[in-house]
């Protein structure tokens, strides 16, 4: 699977991992981020979705400075490590795993 990490800059001058996005079996780009996102996370999933922009030109649809965000290269994750890859990156980028609902009957 190919990946590619979004870091914003924190007030420490600090990288961190803040969204990523991946290629699909059908090399549709899938844009991962947290809540803090709101709305523009999910304009950009849209948008991804509609460019179909390879992972290799993501700075075409979400362009970055480097000053206080930046696109790291390309990795390539072998298929049986994708899955914990996935989970890791998901918990340092704070994205929120889906949880059932269960609504009560009256």
């Amino acid at each position: 699977m190919k990946i590619r990490r979004l870091q914003r800059k924190d007030e420490n001058d600090q990288w961190y991992d803040d969204a990523y996005v991946y290629e699909d079996e059908a090399g549709q780009v899938i844009f991962c981020c947290n809540l803090t996102w709101e709305s523009v996370g999910r304009h950009y999933y849209h948008e991804f979705k509609a460019s179909g922009v390879s992972i290799e030109a993501v700075e075409t649809v979400l362009p970055l400075n480097g000053q206080t965000m930046r696109w790291l290269a390309l990795e390539v994750i072998e298929a049986g490590q994708v899955e914990a890859y996935l989970e890791e990156l998901d918990e340092r980028c704070a994205i929120p795993k889906p949880r059932s609902i269960t609504v009560a009957k009256a």
